[in-house]
C-alpha cells in the first residue's frame, strides 16, 4: 500500500514539474499584442522566427488565416498558452483568401488556454486596445488585434 502512494505522489510530481518547465520555457509573445503592428509584420515575425508553420492550417469564410504552432514550440501570451495563431490583411499575398465573408481591415491574434475574463483582466492590466473573444467558455479565448 506504502509503495502505491509513493508511486502516485511521484507520478503527480512529474506531471507539475512538466507543466511548470512547459510553462518556463515558453516564449512570451504579449508584447506583440499591443495592437501597433500590422497582421502581416505580426505573422511575418512568427514565421522567421520558426515559431508556426507559414501555411496556414485554416482559412475561415471571411479570410482570416488560422497558423498551427510548429512542432515542439511553446508560446505565451498574457502568461497563458497559445493554441493558435491568426491574421489575415486584405490585399497581402502573405494571407490565403477565401472568396467568403470580407474582413475589410487588418487583424490579428491569438487563441490562448485561458477564460475570458481572466485573459479580459490581463489586457486591461497591459493597456492594451486589443479585444477579448470566448471561443469555448472557461477554456479558450482569443486576443484581438484589428486595425
Amino acid at each position: 500500500m506504502r509503495h502505491g502512494k509513493a508511486s502516485l505522489v511521484l507520478r503527480r510530481v512529474v506531471v507539475g514539474f512538466a507543466i511548470v518547465s512547459t510553462v518556463s520555457h515558453a516564449k512570451e509573445i504579449g508584447g506583440r499584442l499591443d495592437c501597433h503592428i500590422g497582421a502581416h509584420d505580426f505573422i511575418e515575425q512568427l514565421v522567421e522566427e520558426k515559431e508556426i508553420d507559414p501555411v496556414p492550417m485554416e482559412v475561415a469564410s471571411n479570410s482570416v488565416n488560422a497558423y498551427r504552432l510548429r512542432p515542439n514550440q511553446n508560446l505565451t501570451a498574457l502568461g497563458f498558452k497559445v493554441r493558435a495563431v491568426f491574421g489575415f490583411s486584405p490585399n497581402d499575398e502573405m494571407f490565403a483568401e477565401s472568396g467568403g465573408g470580407d474582413v475589410s481591415h487588418p487583424v490579428y491574434g491569438v487563441v490562448v488556454m485561458a477564460g475570458k475574463e481572466a485573459v479580459s483582466d490581463r489586457i486591461r492590466e497591459t493597456g492594451s486596445p486589443a479585444t477579448v473573444k470566448e471561443v469555448m467558455p472557461l477554456v479558450l479565448s482569443a486576443v484581438v488585434c484589428e486595425r
